[in-house]
C-alpha cells in the first residue's frame, strides 16, 4: 500500500442526521486513510451540520461547508468536488457504509486509468446487505443510454476532474464523470462490492426516479408502440443534442468507432438514422445492454427483439434519462 497517495473524500449532505454517523465512522476506519473529508451541506434543517461539526472538532481532516443557497444534489456535488486538494477524489453519499478497504483497493486497481468504480451491496439492511449486489455495466456503449455508474462507487484522479471542460447542470455529475473517463484516460472496475448502498425512501435517487419506476414496472407492449414518440420527443430536448453532439465531437472513428457512430446517429433526426442505431444495438447487445446478450431458442429471439428496440424501450421507460428534470 502506497500511503503517500493523498485522497479527498467529498460528501454532500442534506437532512442526513439519521445515517451520517455510520457513514463517517466507516470513513474513519479506512485501511488507506483519507487526507481530507470535505462535507458540503445544502442547507439542512435537521442536526446534520451539528453532527459533522462534532466530528470535525475531533478530527482536523474533516471540513464542513454550508451553501448560502440550496443547490440540489447535482450542483452540490459538482461544486463540492472543486474544493478537493488531493491527488485522488472519492465521492461519498451521506447514508451509505463503506467497507474498510474501499479506498485501498480502488487505489491499488486504478492503474493508468482516470477513474475506477466498484460494485456495491444493496440488501434491505446491513445484515442482509449481500442479498443483492449492484454490478453496473462499464461499457462506453451502455453508458450512452444510462447513468449506470453511481458516484458513491467512484474514485478518480484530481487532474482528470480538473480537465473536464464543461459541466452541464442538467446531466448528473456521475454520468458525466463516467462518460468523460471513457473519452479520455479510461475507466476500470472492481467486480466486488466495496460499500453498502443503503436503500431508503428518502434517497435522492429514489425520490427522483420513483414516478418512472412506478409507471413502467408493468410495461409489456407499451414501449414498442409508444417508444418512437418518446424517442423523437427526447431528440428535440436541448440537453440531448448537447450531450450526444459533445460525445460525437470528443470521440473518433479510430479510438471509439462504435460510440462515435452511435452518437452521430443519436443527434440525427429521421427514421433511417434511428433504424441504423437499432441495428447497431441488436448486433452489439453485449456492449449496449449485456442482459440481452445471452439466451437460447425463444429467449434468444426475445433478447434480439429487445436489443433492436433498445433505444425506444429506453426512451419510453426513462422520462428522467436527462436526470434532474431541469427545465429547458
Amino acid at each position: 500500500m502506497n500511503q503517500s497517495q493523498t485522497v479527498s473524500v467529498v460528501m454532500i449532505t442534506y437532512n442526513g442526521e439519521k445515517y451520517i454517523r455510520e457513514q463517517i465512522d466507516s470513513l474513519l476506519v479506512q485501511t488507506h486513510p483519507f487526507t481530507e473529508l470535505i462535507v458540503q451541506d445544502d442547507l439542512s434543517t435537521d442536526l446534520t451540520c451539528e453532527i459533522v461539526r462534532e466530528y470535525a472538532a475531533r478530527d482536523k481532516r474533516i471540513h464542513l461547508y454550508v451553501n448560502d443557497r440550496n443547490l440540489g444534489w447535482n450542483m452540490n456535488f459538482i461544486s463540492a468536488m472543486k474544493r478537493a486538494t488531493c491527488e485522488y477524489i472519492a465521492l461519498s453519499d451521506q447514508d451509505d457504509i463503506w467497507y474498510a478497504d474501499k479506498i485501498e483497493k480502488e487505489l491499488a486497481c486504478l492503474g493508468k486509468n482516470d477513474l475506477i468504480y466498484s460494485f456495491c451491496d444493496k440488501g434491505p439492511d446491513f445484515n442482509s446487505r449481500k442479498e443483492k449486489v449492484s454490478h453496473p455495466q462499464p461499457d462506453f456503449e451502455s453508458q450512452l443510454f444510462t447513468s449506470n455508474i453511481p458516484g458513491h462507487a467512484m474514485l478518480f484522479r484530481h487532474s482528470f476532474c480538473e480537465n473536464i471542460d464543461i459541466w452541464d447542470p442538467r446531466i448528473s455529475y456521475d454520468w458525466w464523470l463516467g462518460l468523460q473517463a471513457h473519452m479520455h484516460g479510461g475507466l476500470t472496475v472492481i467486480r466486488e462490492p466495496l460499500n453498502w448502498h443503503r436503500p431508503h425512501e428518502d434517497s435522492a435517487t429514489l425520490v427522483m426516479m420513483k414516478a418512472d419506476w412506478d409507471r413502467t414496472k408493468k410495461n409489456t407492449w407499451q414501449p414498442y408502440i409508444y417508444g418512437l414518440k418518446a424517442y423523437r420527443k427526447f431528440q428535440k430536448v436541448a440537453v440531448w443534442q448537447f450531450m450526444y453532439s459533445y460525445i460525437r465531437d470528443h470521440t473518433s472513428k479510430e479510438c471509439h468507432p462504435l460510440v462515435h457512430k452511435m452518437a452521430l446517429l443519436l443527434v440525427k433526426p429521421g427514421l433511417l438514422p434511428l433504424l441504423n442505431l437499432c441495428w447497431i444495438c441488436l448486433f452489439h447487445r453485449a456492449e449496449v445492454h449485456e442482459r440481452f446478450a445471452g439466451g437460447r431458442g425463444l429467449n434468444k429471439l426475445l433478447n434480439c427483439i429487445r436489443g433492436f428496440f433498445h433505444p425506444l424501450i429506453w426512451a419510453y421507460n426513462n422520462n428522467t434519462a436527462f436526470l434532474l428534470k431541469n427545465r429547458e
